[in-house]
């Protein structure tokens, strides 16, 4: 999904940053060194590729049925010089925060990256998660959230992506977030738990309130909270447990 992508690139850089935190901020050169070159490399190395050939497969879902094909190779080059160009900002951007604001700021704006990104694809599952065919979309013909966990689209771009882009970026935070004190890695990933529930109860009171006052369509209504809720929460968990695997050291007295 180009459109919600750069989201994901951020949010993904910035975690790696986030965990990697304690070496980070020990670096004199925020582009010359292995932390840098390991986040670099998983994005153009690993979810270029892999978005590409997504992108490749299913031009309509991605480009959100702006075009039924992709026989262009301009649009997947440019694809991937955005998420790259993104990538590069995003690290810079979190390096500043966490130089400046410390490791709280890269945290909330990893988590409302990853937020924004999940709960886009909830609300608006008609079009983000859209079952149906590039002229059924334009014909208006409705497709339940639950078909889109039967396509292609959904095997594509959520099981293969993350058999391919899960290990390295899994080993890179789960091995940057080691070597702390327990309770000092617990604090980490709590703050990162607790930012998942206040995006939720956020992002639920504003669009409580914009539906109330009428501003919405009227197939914008409150059921459109669950898929919300099944999406933020899943696959948070999915971002923020594994941290809890980061192998900790005993405190020395």
């Amino acid at each position: 999904m180009l459109l919600l992508e750069p989201f994901w690139v951020y949010s993904s850089v910035a975690m790696c940053v986030a965990c990697g935190r304690k070496e980070l901020l020990k670096v004199t050169d925020i582009w010359g060194n292995r932390y840098f070159t390991s986040i670099l490399i998983m994005i153009a190395g690993v979810f270029v590729p892999v978005e590409n050939w997504v992108l490749h497969r299913h031009p309509d879902w991605e480009t959100t049925f702006l075009v039924k094909t992709v026989s262009d190779s301009t649009l997947i080059a440019l694809a991937s010089l955005l998420h790259i160009l993104i990538a590069l900002s995003g690290y810079w951007l979190s390096m500043h925060l966490l130089r400046n604001y410390g490791e709280d700021a890269v945290i909330k704006s990893t988590m409302w990256a990853f937020s924004i990104f999940f709960c886009v694809q909830g609300l608006f599952h008609d079009s983000f998660m859209y079952s149906g065919t590039y002229e059924e979309y334009h014909d208006g013909v409705e497709k339940s959230f639950l078909s889109f966990f039967a396509t292609d689209r959904f095997f594509d771009a959520y099981i293969i992506f993350f058999l391919l882009y899960g290990p390295p970026f899994y080993y890179l935070i789960v091995s940057w977030n080691a070597g702390y004190p327990r309770e000092e890695r617990n604090n980490f990933n709590w703050k990162m738990g607790r930012e998942v529930v206040l995006h939720a109860a956020f992002i639920t009171g504003i669009y409580v309130v914009v539906w109330g006052v009428g501003l919405l369509p009227p197939k914008f209504d409150l059921s459109r909270l669950l898929p919300m809720y099944l999406i933020h929460f899943t696959s948070h968990l999915l971002v923020v447990l594994p941290l809890y695997f980061s192998p900790t050291k005993e405190r020395s007295d």
